[in-house]
């Protein structure tokens, strides 16, 4: 089966969507299958992970760097075409859409020159890949499956990004209708959201299949002399470690993780513990600012680094923590980062409902708290600082959890059904 994987990102860009990409196509090509991913110029976050830098506007090295993206395959035994887009140099509005709409363009055109596939996978968000695969899924006369990661418009509205009666979400509200009408199927990352999309009549249940965000149990593991390595390299050895690892973005809560961190600062008590963020995001500066104001010395904020170490840096810490808005996308979602820190073993605290909570409290790793509450928050950490049996039960049951259910190989086999049975089903209705 020839299969044709449309996403913005790839590696070494190093967000969820992009990872997503790199293992399943791996996972598909390995089960002899001929994948290529038709991907942009690394630009989003490349610069956060990654030695060199490419700079704002139009990304540039173009030449250079699209010859020897394009001249064979990722190391996997998967074709990676690159192709154009303007890049983004800031979290403005007007510059993710100049970012969105030439890869959706360029994709849109590169692929036209590109051999016919015998199913197209289009990764969203952002949503204009949706609309990429969808035209090409008409001009190559093959089936069109939608990766929707993210719900539009309501991944803005329901955070207050943009009013729900804006043109903004006007405009994402007619796009996602056409992608879910358009697709021979629409993949969800959970039941929760597969289930609001059929409450809300916008795709029928026999369109919709889930297939879960996955996590490289192999990697992702519970660590020994690296982690104390890494407690070292970071002067954590004598503090109890609370890390906030992944985008800082406005899903997240940043106020109540900084209050729950006031509360666990003072240097001279038994409920002393560091507070660490690794990772970059549009709500990254203000939280900074706000434990400046706070006169917060147990906070320590991190750039984002390469996926390699994170593993590492899980390891080397206490407690995990995840606080989300409340919002009824959040409750729809399984982060990507919770199941890595399941893998890795860790103790998680999580200011969470829906399906993060559920999956915490099904699995046995760790607690949720209420939404926006950092004194339960930190009321929750600081139990788990006086019981080290019981966060070692913790991580032992998160991993348990995730080698049974949600390791890449069986979410990369789910999705590679999926497909097979679409290029069946064209078969059929062409013959």
């Amino acid at each position: 089966m020839k299969i044709l994987y449309i996403s913005q990102y790839f590696p070494p860009e190093i967000g969820a969507g992009a990872v997503r990409a790199r293992e399943l196509s791996r996972r598909w090509a390995d089960a002899g299958h001929r994948v290529t991913v038709l991907t942009g110029v690394p630009n989003y976050n490349y610069r956060a992970g990654a030695d060199s830098d490419i700079g704002d506007g139009a990304a540039r090295g173009d030449a250079a760097e699209m010859a020897a993206a394009n001249a064979g395959a990722d190391g996997g035994g998967v074709k990676v075409a690159r192709t154009w887009l303007w890049s983004v140099g800031d979290r403005r509005r007007r510059s993710r859409f100049l970012s969105y709409s030439s890869f959706c363009a360029s994709s849109a055109l590169r692929g036209l020159a590109m051999g016919r596939p015998d199913v197209i996978f289009a990764s969203s968000p952002p949503l204009t890949v949706g609309v990429a695969g969808w035209w090409l899924g008409i001009a190559k006369r093959r089936p069109f499956v939608l990766d929707a990661r993210d719900l539009w418009p309501e991944s803005l509205t329901d955070l207050g990004a943009a009013r729900a009666d804006s043109r903004l979400a006007k405009t994402l509200e007619r796009v996602a209708s056409l992608l879910y009408k358009s697709a021979a199927r629409v993949v969800v990352t959970s039941d929760a959201t597969k289930a609001a999309l059929i409450r809300s009549g916008k795709v029928g249940a026999d369109k919709l299949a889930t297939v879960s965000n996955g996590v490289e149990t192999d990697m992702f593991a519970p660590g020994g002399a690296a982690a104390s390595d890494e407690r070292r390299a970071l002067g954590m050895e004598d503090a109890f470690t609370v890390s906030f690892i992944g985008t800082i973005g406005m899903a997240h809560d940043m106020d109540a993780v900084l209050d729950a961190a006031a509360r666990l600062g003072d240097r001279e008590s038994a409920a002393f513990a560091k507070f660490v963020f690794v990772g970059e995001g549009p709500a990254k500066a203000g939280a900074m600012d706000a434990a400046k104001r706070m006169n917060l010395t147990n906070v320590e904020f991190m750039p984002a680094i390469r996926r390699e170490r994170v593993p590492r840096l899980i390891a080397a810490s206490d407690v995990c923590i995840i606080s989300l808005k409340k919002a009824s996308v959040n409750a729809e979602i399984i982060p990507v980062r919770l199941l890595e820190f399941m893998a890795c073993g860790k103790p998680i605290v999580a200011a969470a409902s829906g399906e993060t909570a559920r999956l915490i409290a099904e699995s046995g790793a760790g607690e949720a708290v209420p939404h926006g509450d950092g004194a339960a928050l930190a009321r929750a950490i600081r139990a788990l600082m006086d019981d080290p049996t019981r966060r070692g039960r913790m991580g032992e049951s998160g991993r348990r959890f995730v080698l049974e259910r949600y390791t890449r190989e069986r979410t990369a086999a789910d999705c590679l059904a999926l497909l097979e049975d679409c290029v069946r089903g064209a078969a059929k209705g062409r013959g």
